[in-house]
């Protein structure tokens, strides 16, 4: 092989070898918890918890102490304004059972409640992310008074994607609820736990990541 011929492999394999590498220097590993602008979000989640709580409304005696079990179903949708931040709508089903101990008995009520209103999330590049959401609504009861609702939510949670579209979310959340009418009210705090599956519509990742040299 002469000098010449050498010469032009070496600059060939060079050009070739450049090449590559500037791609692969523009182009990071498969981030799986990096959710593009422009995504929207499908899903829900499911949440439970006991805890402590009191009562005071519609109770001529005074107020009462007792446990509270609460199981919550989470119906949520939203639209990513920038990566990984996500605004949207939350509409809560909830479902709890208020358990007293009178004169050595137990005494248990049950109702179900309806809430809705604005959450957002953000996400960590290794899948975890945060949660904030207020919620508001109306109670009937069966006398025909209304009770209001609020019910604010901060949470963490862990996104495992288990293909492009479809993730996993374990959650730990903080929850405060509040029902009040005239100059009564009730209150509720607590942690709550839960699970939840979302998909990703019109997901990408971050395939390409460009920095300014």
């Amino acid at each position: 092989m002469t000098l010449i011929h050498m010469r032009t492999l070496f600059l060939s394999a060079f050009f070739l070898f450049s090449v590559f590498a500037s791609a692969q220097e523009n182009q990071s590993y498969l981030i799986p918890a990096k959710v593009k602008q422009g995504s929207i979000l499908l899903g829900g989640n499911l949440n439970a918890s006991a805890y402590s709580t009191t009562k005071e409304l519609d109770l001529p005696v005074g107020r009462e102490e007792g446990t509270n079990i609460l199981a919550n179903l989470h119906g949520k949708s939203a639209y990513f304004l920038q990566h990984d931040f996500a605004l949207g709508l939350i509409i809560s089903l909830e479902h709890e059972s208020f358990s007293i101990n009178t004169e050595g008995e137990a005494e248990k009520f049950r109702r179900t409640m309806m809430l809705a209103g604005p959450f957002a999330r953000y996400y960590l590049d290794n899948g975890i992310f945060g949660e904030l959401s207020v919620q508001g609504g109306l109670l009937n009861f069966s006398t025909g008074d209304k009770s209001n609702l609020f019910e604010g939510g901060l949470g963490v949670g862990y996104a495992y994607f288990i293909n492009q579209r479809i993730s996993l979310e374990p959650t730990l959340s903080f929850r405060y609820f509040k029902e009040w009418r005239g100059g009564k009210s009730n209150t509720t705090l607590g942690p709550m736990v839960g699970f939840g599956i979302q998909a990703y519509i019109l997901r990408r990742r971050a395939h390409v990541i460009k920095e300014a040299l």
